[in-house]
């Protein structure tokens, strides 16, 4: 499937990687530029994710403490209803 506002960028590889990744989009039936394409953007969904997995981590550790300081100002408040 062709994208819509496809732009040429020329990109430096050691040539070993090169020559396996011609190899390789060869043997999968597909050309090179397809191969660096679904690459790149297998390699940005893992960075995505990794960089939202750290978020969700520190929002957790943020969440939690409030917790612990909201459960500080009501430990008290149990005992009032006995």
């Amino acid at each position: 499937m062709r994208e819509a506002n496809m732009v040429r960028v020329n990109i430096c590889l050691p040539d070993k990687l090169k020559e396996e990744v011609k190899k390789i989009s060869k043997d999968l039936n597909t050309n090179f530029s397809y191969f660096i394409r679904e690459a790149t953007k297998e390699h940005l969904n893992r960075v995505k994710k990794e960089i939202l997995k750290k978020e969700l981590i520190e929002q957790c550790k943020k969440t939690a403490k409030l917790n612990l300081e909201i459960c500080e100002e009501f430990k008290y408040v149990d005992g009032e209803n006995l």
